[in-house]
């Protein structure tokens, strides 16, 4: 399961053109709360929380001048370098196209996003140096770029974005010593195999893991548990490795595994709570699945509560009348609750500067400036060593960090989902 997926062009889609021109022949490279300069992403740079031009500096003292030199000094040690996939060179500037738009928008939104969340802490007192590289999607020029000097002296890498980008990218490095954040991708970080790689994302097994402990947990004695294993790849993805967990988490409980609905028939109990676990996300499957459940309920007094993929999500499920009698249950790597005052806001602020309102690539974007800018500015050069204790709530992101010695630090935060109404919900 990857999350990282096109954009379609959105309804303020002239705004995202002219966010984009900038893009094609400057770029903004950097920000302070009162300045901004433009410079291309293949040759970005500057201070987040700098100073304006010389040219337009009234005179100083010698003490604002040790201020302004300590800012600078702070900047040059956080010093932080995006490698993300505008694609700028596949743009013809004259003609320009929503292709053109659609397939940079990724990168954009991430991008915006993660200005902001430096702004807000350069707002703060605090100053950092940020380096803009388009990626290209193209893993020849992610090996020349990989060596580049702004990666090399960076304090920490975010990107590339793609999974073939980041191995080329991550194995082509010559300074492994820093950090390298892989910031959208949901693949398996030993997929990977890069020992300093941050995984933000997280995989489709650490859904599985936290499904099984969910399931552990509301199993009662009396009930059973059915794990209805489907041909499709999304669904033996989400079920590899489940019923280890569960047993692992509660060795008492009583299992039964089917894959069909006549042996999922024969496995359900009139006593107790039958708790079926679902991974598949095709249509007919799940027509057949939520139908045959809705039938045996209404035959006899099942009770079922149902636990599901976490793309179920994307799934319109009010075309079934019961489903939500079931009680389902999803887990989520969002932690988005847009009602919140701190998301209103974000919003309100990403709608004023760009024209449009923000994607989850900016929600997530925002929310990894905040924690990994926050860890630059306390620890330094130590701040890898904190990555496993400092425990992050953002408005979409949550971080709790795991470290393994052959593919690095692991986001094993999930949330759950229950269905109510017409879509499923966090609590």
């Amino acid at each position: 399961m990857i999350s990282v997926q096109n954009h379609q062009l959105r309804s303020s889609g002239n705004r995202l053109f002219f966010v984009l021109i900038l893009g094609v022949f400057f770029f903004l490279g950097a920000c302070s709360p009162k300045t901004r300069v433009l410079k291309s992403p293949d040759h970005g740079g500057g201070n987040v929380g700098g100073t304006l031009p010389k040219e337009e500096k009234p005179e100083i003292t010698d003490k604002e001048e040790t201020a302004e030199d300590a800012r600078r000094a702070e900047a040059a040690r956080n010093s932080v370098t995006l490698v993300l996939p505008f694609q700028l060179d596949k743009i013809a500037p004259h003609t320009l196209s929503k292709e053109d738009v659609n397939r940079s928008a990724i990168a954009l939104d991430f991008y915006q996003g993660f200005q902001l969340g430096l702004d807000e802490l350069a707002q703060k007192g605090r100053s950092f140096s940020l380096n803009v590289v388009d990626s290209r999607d193209n893993e020849l020029h992610n090996q020349s770029i990989a060596r580049s000097e702004d990666v090399t002296n960076a304090a920490l890498i975010v990107g590339p974005v793609f999974p073939k980008e980041i191995t080329t990218f991550g194995t082509h490095r010559s300074n492994k010593k820093v950090l390298q954040v892989n910031p959208l991708a949901a693949t398996k970080a030993r997929d990977f195999n890069l020992p300093n790689l941050v995984s933000l994302t997280p995989s489709i097994d650490v859904h599985t893991k936290a499904m099984a402990k969910r399931v552990a947990h509301d199993y009662k004695t009396g009930d059973v548990v059915i794990i209805y294993n489907t041909s499709d790849n999304d669904g033996k993805q989400f079920l590899s490795g489940f019923l280890s967990e569960l047993k692992s988490a509660n060795s008492s409980v009583q299992v039964r595994s089917v894959s069909s609905i006549p042996q999922l028939n024969e496995q359900i109990s009139l006593t107790g709570t039958n708790l079926v676990v679902a991974g598949t996300t095709d249509r007919f499957q799940l027509r057949s699945f939520v139908s045959n459940l809705e039938i045996k309920s209404s035959e006899e007094f099942y009770t079922f509560r149902v636990y599901g993929h976490p793309l179920w999500d994307r799934i319109d499920f009010s075309i079934y009348e019961r489903f939500g009698d079931f009680q389902p249950v999803i887990t989520t790597e969002s932690h988005m609750k847009a009602w919140t005052r701190a998301a209103k806001e974000f919003k309100d602020q990403y709608y004023s500067l760009y024209g449009v309102n923000p994607s989850d690539y900016s929600y997530k974007g925002y929310d990894a400036a905040r924690y990994f800018g926050n860890l630059l500015a306390k620890y330094g050069d130590d701040y890898p060593a904190h990555i496993t204790k400092e425990k992050f709530e953002g408005l979409f992101s949550t971080y709790t960090f795991d470290y393994n010695e052959g593919w690095g630090f692991v986001n094993n935060a999930v949330s759950f989902k229950n269905y109510q109404g017409s879509s499923f919900q966090l609590k």
